[in-house]
């Protein structure tokens, strides 16, 4: 039988063991923006560190996403917002997006491999590591962290076998200091879209420098 622990930030990524599934949760908002743009059509999410690499990913085709401070980044077709990427989906034929962000994206760029977690996946995420031994990290940052220690936490909570508790996981996002700077900027329907706890039964899986829905022979 598996073990799960909850690390935090890059740090935490670099610690996952050889033997242990690397799950990384960025709730507010990378990989609710990741699992939003796989669930609804795209077929790829490629993450890049710079703002130039992603520039460069354009003529080959890639849908440009990213922000930095959470605002959208100048030249680039979406912000890191699941309701833009969502509606993105349902208009453009081109399946492949190209994702940089000021945190999720930074801490992609340190793993082999990794399980991407949301409010919006977290049964299925438990799902695919039940049995498995995994470091569970929350990447937080420049407004805290406790919006991903919360959706951590209740995912090793759900491990071993307890309740689902959805209102707690609503409360900890809302409630959240970066829940708070999103508001303020203008992404109130974000938080609220975050806030739709197992929306989607997929499994996001890094792999480098790709994301796309668990398939066990890509796996």
């Amino acid at each position: 039988m598996g073990s799960c622990r909850i690390s935090q930030g890059v740090k935490g990524v670099k610690s996952t063991r050889s033997t242990e599934c690397c799950v990384i949760i960025d709730v507010l908002r990378a990989s609710s923006t990741v699992v939003t743009a796989l669930a609804r059509g795209f077929q790829e999410v490629r993450t890049v560190t710079t703002i130039r690499d992603a520039l460069g990913l354009r003529k080959k085709g890639y849908i440009l996403a990213g922000e930095r401070k959470g605002i959208t980044l100048p030249g680039f077709d979406l912000g890191n917002s699941p309701v833009e990427v969502a509606r993105a989906a349902r208009k453009h034929t081109v399946k492949n997006m190209v994702l940089t962000t000021s945190n999720l994206t930074r801490a992609l760029a340190c793993c082999k491999g990794a399980c991407i977690c949301s409010s919006l996946n977290i049964t299925a995420v438990c799902k695919y590591i039940s049995g498995k031994s995994a470091n569970i990290v929350a990447v937080g940052g420049s407004h805290g962290i406790v919006e991903d220690l919360g959706v951590a936490l209740t995912l090793a909570m759900l491990i071993k076998g307890m309740k689902l508790e959805k209102r707690l996981i609503q409360k900890m996002i809302t409630q959240s200091r970066a829940a708070e700077y999103l508001v303020s900027i203008g992404f109130k329907a974000d938080v609220k879209f975050i806030t739709a706890v197992d929306k989607f039964d997929i499994v996001p899986i890094y792999k480098r420098g790709k994301v796309k829905i668990l398939d066990y022979e890509w796996n």
